[in-house]
């Protein structure tokens, strides 16, 4: 066997290591920062579904079938190893009704966490069966068909959207989904860079009976 293969495997298992240790470490925190936010701030008892109700309001500390992160070092850390899907699911700017017909208008640029996308409106309570379609296959693309790449959803702190993405991400069979309880706020909090981002929008009708799972 030549060098070059045995320095490749090497790599390969360093990198594994690596990757390992995000994770742990992402679930110690998460574990602790929930402990502790579930004593210092107010936090919503997890639905059994999506929620419908106001969106920036209380959230859990945690979602069932996926992973929390807390801190955003930690995400960063997961970010720079490794291949991570990160998606904005912030809502997108709305032209203001009260704005005189043919007058311009335009929307601040969307500040992000670098590498994200950004899909708005998929992040509701309900989502219509195109929405919904166009979501789903958005991921697969993202994630090259692989149930086990790894997913993080983020919005705003105390925001639903980012945490009704997350579960609609595991109930598509997604297995390694996480979601940044802290959103954008808590990454610049951290001193942590930022991209502006434009949003991705459905431009393609959904399949016929396209249902929501």
């Amino acid at each position: 066997m030549n060098s070059a293969v045995i320095r490749s495997r090497e790599l390969r298992r360093t990198t594994l290591v690596i990757v390992l240790a995000i994770a742990l470490s992402v679930h110690a925190r998460a574990l602790c920062a929930g402990e502790a936010n579930a004593k210092t701030s107010p936090a919503a008892p997890e639905p059994s579904g999506y929620w419908t109700g106001p969106i920036n309001s209380p959230v859990p500390v945690t979602i069932a079938g996926g992973n929390v992160i807390h801190d955003a070092h930690d995400l960063q850390a997961l970010l720079q190893h490794g291949a991570t899907v990160i998606v904005d699911v912030s809502n997108a700017p709305r032209r203001p009704e009260n704005l005189a017909p043919g007058a311009p208008w335009l929307p601040l640029p969307h500040a992000a966490i670098p590498g994200s996308l950004w899909i708005p409106g998929v992040g509701l309570g309900e989502v219509s069966p195109s929405t919904n379609a166009f979501f789903r296959g958005r991921l697969a693309v993202a994630t090259g068909g692989d149930k086990a790449r790894r997913i993080v959803m983020y919005c705003h702190e105390s925001c639903w959207l980012s945490w009704n993405a997350a579960r609609r991400a595991i109930r598509y069979g997604y297995r390694n989904v996480y979601w940044f309880r802290d959103g954008i706020e808590g990454w610049r909090a951290a001193g942590l860079p930022t991209a502006i981002i434009k949003p991705e929008v459905e431009t393609e009708a959904p399949p016929v009976g396209e249902a929501q799972p």
